[in-house]
């Protein structure tokens, strides 16, 4: 008989929201849900409806499965590398698929669900995939931990899904896991907050991260050279959402002449015979300069501030940045307006563009397939530290088609002057 464990069933855990039981149900209109019950009136249905036939409660099951995937989620982006044995039996699907489940953990079911955990991970599926960018190794883990709330001295017991995902081709691997506070390791013998050991959704994103590169013999790339990299790519990303709109460029564009004679009138100025000349190298400098002070002004008295949004799938309202030396810029916008349209995002373009690099940046991103229920986009933090860790947080329920989309964004970024 099928069951939901109270993990994924409960409303406080928010691994299934209402948006996505509603789209399962607006999917099998053939079974007549009524979409104005309770959530876990609306879950007993669709779990009747699984009772009904092996056909669908397998359907149920992957639909769980995929939702768990799901939602608010912290995700860990790494570059690592495949040892040559484990590349040449990988770069084949078959070959990929019979090495990869001799990993699987014996008499564990293939969905979520189906399973008992305790405080060690299974590995419940690991699987090879054509994807759109070549072969992916798929690995589902999950084990129990305890939630303890000291504030209000609750416990509870909770199974702790975290997925893998290796790119064979870009030599990416992708964990993640839902952010949790209050995290301990599970004890079958019942919780004690004096013997209790913590842990963090990051250590538990580290420990898969571990035991997949064991599997796969996996070798992590240099960490400066990784971070530079990752930095790189969030700058380019930053470049790309943050073009001049077309309307304000058509202005500058149309007063070239004018800008040009206020660069050549600055040169005149700074020109001081036998103590100051300027050379040819910075005349560039200052043309870019005058540039960035019209476009910044420009673009923070514009009329309307939905030029920085439309046309494009996202925008950053928050950023940080180190120049080469160690010169630390934050920038914000108060809540989900465009950064651009604030003036300390163009008193610090010209460091951003000269280092090209990014530690960290806050977007809106337009969702691909937007529910009903939901807003039309979503935040996403970007972060990359010195160990060549890009961390991605999604506060909000976000799809995993939209998760996807931000990360492979940063995987594919270039810089497009």
């Amino acid at each position: 008989m099928l069951q939901i464990p109270e993990t994924y069933y409960k409303n406080n855990e928010d691994y299934i929201t209402i948006p996505k039981i509603k789209e399962f149900m607006r999917q099998h209109p053939e079974e007549k849900f009524k979409e104005s019950q309770l959530r876990e009136e609306l879950l007993d249905s669709i779990i009747a409806f699984g009772n009904k036939s092996a056909e669908n409660a397998e359907k149920v099951l992957i639909w769980i499965d995929e939702a768990i995937q799901e939602g608010i989620k912290d995700v860990n982006l790494q570059s690592f590398s495949l040892s040559e044995t484990t590349s040449m039996t990988v770069r084949n699907i078959d070959k990929a698929n019979k090495f990869l489940k001799s990993y699987i953990d014996e008499n564990c079911q293939k969905h979520i669900c189906q399973n008992q955990y305790d405080k060690n991970y299974k590995l419940i599926e690991a699987t090879a995939v054509e994807s759109y960018f070549g072969i992916k190794l798929i690995f589902v883990f999950c084990k129990k931990l305890h939630m303890h709330d000291k504030k209000n001295l609750r416990t509870r017991v909770i199974d702790y899904p975290v997925m893998a995902e290796y790119y064979v081709d870009g030599q990416w691997l992708l964990v993640r896991a839902k952010p949790r506070s209050n995290l301990y390791i599970f004890n079958p013998d019942g919780f004690d907050i004096e013997k209790a050991v913590s842990t963090t959704t990051e250590k538990e994103i580290k420990h898969i991260v571990e035991r997949t590169s064991t599997i796969l013999e996996l070798k992590k790339r240099d960490s400066k050279t990784a971070s530079i990299t990752l930095k790189n790519k969030v700058f380019n990303l930053l470049h790309k959402y943050t073009y001049t709109p077309a309307d304000i460029a058509e202005v500058i564009d149309n007063r070239k002449e004018g800008i040009a004679n206020l660069s050549k009138t600055i040169q005149s100025i700074c020109n001081v015979e036998g103590k100051c000349s300027i050379p040819e190298n910075i005349i560039l400098d200052i043309d870019n300069d005058i540039n960035n002070i019209v476009e910044k002004y420009m673009s923070i008295n514009w009329s309307t501030k939905d030029i920085f949004i439309k046309d494009r799938d996202a925008y950053p309202v928050k950023l940080s940045a180190t120049d080469e030396e160690e010169s630390k810029v934050e920038q914000s916008a108060a809540l989900r307006e465009p950064l651009q349209t604030k003036a300390i995002f163009f008193d610090n373009k010209k460091m951003l563009y000269k280092s090209k690099r990014c530690d960290g940046v806050v977007f809106q991103w337009k969702r691909i397939n937007r529910l009903p229920t939901l807003k039309e986009s979503f935040s996403v933090r970007i972060s990359v530290d010195e160990k060549g860790n890009c961390n991605f947080k999604f506060p909000e329920y976000t799809a995993k088609e939209d998760i996807e989309n931000v990360i492979f964004s940063i995987i594919e970024s270039s810089f497009t002057a």
